[in-house]
This record gives C-alpha cells, structure tokens and sequence, in this order.
C-alpha cells in the first residue's frame, strides 16, 4: 500500500519538470520560427519574440528551473545520463545566446568573439539543439522520477 503522503509530495514536484519541458520546446520552436514569421509577418521583427533579449529571459527561467527540477530528481534516482543532457543543453544554449551577441544581432554591438568565427546559423543551430536536450533531460528526469517513487 502507498503512503499518501508520499503519493502527495511525488506529485508536488512533478511540476518542475513538466514547465522544463515546456519552456524548452519554447525555444526550440522560437528558434525553428523566428525565422518564418519574419518573412510572413515583419512586424514580428520588431517585438520581444525576435529580439535577442529573449533569450536571455529564457535562459534566466530555464536555467534555475533545470538546475532545481535536477537536484530534485537525481538526488534520488542518481542518474548522470540526465545530468548529462541537461548540463549540455545548458551549455548549448549559452553557447548559442554568446555566438548571437558576438554577431551583434539585433542592433548589439559586442564583440565577444570575431564574426568571421561562426556562421549566423550556428546560434540558431545550438539554441535548437540545447532545447532539444533540456526537453530529453526533463522528460527523461520525470519519468524516472515516477519510476523511483522519488520526492521530486
């Protein structure tokens, strides 16, 4: 038989995950469509949602949400394969957030790295792929999460 209140407080952080998951789908398909809507509709290059500073809001939610969503599972379940993507995803994302700012889009004007090093592409490329990993981490930390009883 289940301790209810071990059934209440398995529930209560599945959450963690479930947001995870959706905030990097976000930036999957934001990456994916920036670039449609802008030719579609021009009016979308003028908003928050084309703007570089996107990205570092979603970073600033993505990145304590999967760090805590993390703890919260592994701790438990102590798998590093989960570690392991979020932890590249993570890093996939700032890479492609430091390449974006090193190409001064969006009327920036840093230069953290020359221009000729990356194409413009890459930071769409490593954005998309770093979403892709947190939304396999979270997924992969939510169900065994549920498999191992855990708190989280």
């Amino acid at each position: 038989m289940t301790d209810p209140h071990i059934a209440t407080h398995h529930h209560h952080w599945g959450w963690l995950d479930r947001l995870g998951m959706g905030l990097a789908l976000v930036c999957a398909v934001h990456c994916l469509l920036t670039p449609v809507l802008v030719v579609c509709i021009p009016l979308i290059a003028t908003s928050f949602w084309s703007d570089e500073s996107f990205h570092l809001w979603m970073l600033a939610f993505v990145l304590p949400l999967t760090t805590a969503s993390m703890f919260l599972g592994c701790r438990n379940h102590r798998d590093k394969f989960t570690v392991l993507l979020a932890v590249a995803g993570i890093s996939f994302l700032i890479g492609g957030i430091f390449i974006g700012f090193s190409h001064g889009h969006h009327g920036h004007h840093h230069s953290i790295l020359p221009a000729s090093l990356f194409p413009h592409g890459w930071e769409s490329f490593l954005t998309t792929l770093g979403g892709t990993l947190l939304v396999l981490a979270h997924i992969r930390n939510y169900r065994l999460c549920r498999k191992t009883s855990c708190s989280h």
